[in-house]
């Protein structure tokens, strides 16, 4: 029984130092070889991978130039939309004012109509209040 253990002992010894040995001696060399094939197939790419490549900076260009165009057209959309607003910020406050002085224009001009005529009086009066409500329909 002993000598059937040593035996089986001895005999695993061997099968680990010959694996080992073929690990390190033998089997590298395909490793090795393998290796080298993998290397230059990836530095030697194909044709459609190069194409492929170049046609995605392409795209990716188109697209960074897109972008940069809609930034540049919002900003001028913005800049355009300041400039409106302070436009018609501004006529709209002389416009006001403006109103207001041919109203007291109209206003002297009806006082200096109703001392002229009696019959004329009751016309005028009418048209200057229907020309306020207008107006003030307007403001």
């Amino acid at each position: 029984m002993l000598i059937g253990r040593i035996g089986k002992g001895i005999t695993i010894a061997i099968l680990i130092i010959t694996l080992t040995a073929c690990s390190l001696f033998g089997g590298g060399e395909k490793k090795k070889e393998e290796a080298k094939k993998e290397a230059e197939a990836k530095s030697q790419e194909s044709v459609i991978d190069q194409e492929l490549k170049k046609q995605y900076q392409m795209f990716n260009e188109v697209v960074e130039y897109q972008k940069e165009q809609d930034a540049k057209l919002i900003k001028e959309s913005e800049e355009r939309y300041k400039k409106l607003k302070e436009e018609s910020d501004k006529p709209t406050k002389g416009s006001s004012e403006e109103k207001q002085k041919a109203k007291e224009a109209k206003i002297g001009q009806e006082g200096s109509e109703d001392s002229g005529s009696g019959e004329n009086a009751g016309d005028s009066g009418d048209t200057s209040n229907s020309g306020d409500s207008e107006s003030s329909d307007e403001e």
